[in-house]
């Protein structure tokens, strides 16, 4: 299995609160199982990613927006 079939982790700083986490690139990374991933193209919105607990409540915020993802 090559690195990019495992993903590659990238650890990274919450853009919010600073809380480091990993990414992974490539591959499944924890985002994939949320509701909401990044980017999440809205106005003057993150520009990188966001720690677990940042990313679910920016998603209740913009959710609160009514600019979540439409429920089917």
């Amino acid at each position: 299995m090559t690195a990019i079939e495992k993903g590659i982790e990238r650890p990274m700083a919450c853009e919010r609160c600073g809380t480091a986490f990993t990414c992974t690139t490539g591959g499944p990374c924890w985002c994939s199982g949320e509701d909401f991933r990044l980017p999440l193209t809205t106005k003057g919105g993150p520009a990188d990613c966001l720690c677990p607990a940042c990313l679910k409540a920016y998603a209740l915020e913009l959710k609160a927006k009514g600019l979540g993802p439409k429920e089917a």
